[in-house]
């Protein structure tokens, strides 16, 4: 492919730089930053858009902004690992970064009013992630656990990741080592399938204590014979380890887990605080990978509430933390969630917090709203916290139809968020609020809390606080 010139423009919404060539078309130049003079390789032209993909070859003048990524294996800059895109922005350009994702989205949506605007920082940008899944591969003829290379299906080795707790790692090294003692097979599409480890998730709780829980492919519908002996040498190979489980998947997709996992040894969940909250999780579910950020957003939830709040409807509740963290602002609170393994665990969440003001239901959120109203029950306020995919329109309806006081969103996808925010001011809601977290620092994603409530707003009091204008990118 030929090689070209030109200055950096902006910043795409995944942290690319891009500029806009002779031809018009958008250049997205991974590892580029605004107001750098870049050689770039075309790699990829878009047949159905004036859209185009490079790499960069060299910054011949460099952004003030750039600085040396702390990761030697990060992706675009250092390495080939692509979990966090911008190690090569300094923290001032990263929150300059995100705060413009968010506002642009919203501008997309007509939604130009807002009152303020707030940004919270996360107070560790290394060593923050309590949780990570890896994928088992061969690498120079030795089984290892990494990730997937950008834009590609080459898994690369994870030897040390510094945006994870230092437990993490040295699990992850202790467990590649049993994997190469214990000659453990692994998966190789296409050349060493059956009776193979395909993934290994690690969580570390506050404490430092570890639990491991790993995927295989089964031996013709059977569990294969090392995993037993595999758990086994685990338990010597790391003094925090305190639990080890395992599930087989035998699907041809890269979904990571399709049945719950078997505990081989030791504890199955471990204990992790979200500020005063504690809470029971394990290495195969959900969990908010920045614990501190987290207890951060469930704060503004609370506080967002209001006096009059009596009846809390959280109707996304995942494993019961944002239903619990809102309990002592509230009468009651109701949380619903279709994953019945994560309802049992809310149960035991409360009852480790003896809380007794919550009850949980198992539904989705939509169908929980129908069960409710038809029980009498109505909100003063709704929290919803949705998957990315953002609220589904049986969701929408029942909360216009319940029609609480207010409205509070939890979000991890600013666009979506943005869309639901516009359906919902159909059902007569107005944004009052809204704050956005740098829940996972050095990658291009957010975590948002709105807050929607009835009735007009105040023309005269609404502001932006950052403008698109405001930020040359």
């Amino acid at each position: 492919m030929a090689v070209y010139e030109g200055m950096i423009e902006k910043l795409t919404p995944e942290g690319d730089g891009a500029l806009t060539d002779v031809k018009g078309c958008l250049v997205s130049i991974p590892g580029t930053l605004p107001g750098e003079k870049v050689r770039y390789r075309v790699e990829h032209v878009s047949p159905h858009e004036k859209r185009v993909w490079a790499s960069c070859c060299a910054v011949l003048q460099k952004c003030p902004e750039r600085r040396e990524a702390p990761c030697r294996e990060s992706w675009p800059t250092r390495g080939a690992c692509g979990g966090c895109p911008l190690m090569h922005m300094n923290d001032a350009l990263q929150a300059a970064f995100k705060k413009n994702l968010v506002l642009d989205v919203l501008k997309k949506n007509g939604l130009n009013y807002i009152s303020d605007i707030e940004y919270v920082r996360s107070p560790n940008v290394l060593g923050y992630r309590n949780r990570t899944d890896l994928v088992a591969g061969v690498f120079r003829g030795r089984a290892m656990l990494g990730s997937y290379e950008p834009r590609t299906h080459r898994v690369v080795p994870t030897r040390r990741c510094p945006i994870l707790r230092s437990p993490l790692s040295q699990a992850l090294n202790a467990c590649v080592n049993v994997m190469n003692e214990q000659h453990i097979p692994v998966f190789e599409l296409g050349r060493n399938m059956r009776s193979t480890l395909r993934y290994v998730s690690f969580f570390a709780n506050d404490a430092g204590d570890v639990l491991i829980d790993f995927v295989v492919m089964s031996d013709a519908g059977k569990r294969p014979e090392w995993v037993k002996r595999f758990a086994f040498a685990l338990k010597d190979a790391f003094v925090r380890l305190q639990g080890v489980s395992f599930s087989i998947n035998d699907s041809a997709n890269n979904a990571i887990r399709i049945a719950p996992s078997t505990v081989l040894w030791g504890d199955s969940l471990l204990s992790e605080h979200y500020g005063e909250l504690e809470t029971r999780l394990c290495a195969s579910g959900f969990t908010q990978l920045n614990s501190e950020v987290a207890a951060m957003v469930y704060a503004s939830g609370r506080d967002w509430l209001g006096h009059k709040s009596h009846v809390v409807w959280d109707l996304y509740c995942g494993a019961g933390t944002i239903t619990l963290a809102l309990a002592h602002s509230a009468k009651e609170v109701i949380g619903a969630e279709i994953v019945p393994q994560a309802v049992e665990n809310a149960k035991q969440n409360a009852k480790l917090n003896y809380i007794t003001n919550v009850r949980f239901i198992c539904a989705d959120a939509g169908q929980a709203a129908t069960h409710l109203a038809e029980e009498g029950i109505r909100p003063d306020v709704i929290v919803v916290d949705p998957p990315r995919k953002g609220i589904d329109q049986a969701t929408i309806d029942a909360i216009g139809a319940m029609a609480p006081e207010r409205v509070v969103y939890v979000s991890c996808d600013p666009a979506t968020l943005a869309r639901d925010v516009k359906l919902l001011g159909e059902q007569g809601y107005q944004l009052k609020r809204y704050k956005v977290f740098d829940l996972f620092p050095r990658t291009f994603h957010v975590e948002t809390v709105v807050l929607l409530s009835k009735g007009e707003i105040d023309s005269k009091k609404v502001r932006v606080e950052f403008s698109l204008e405001d930020m040359d990118m």
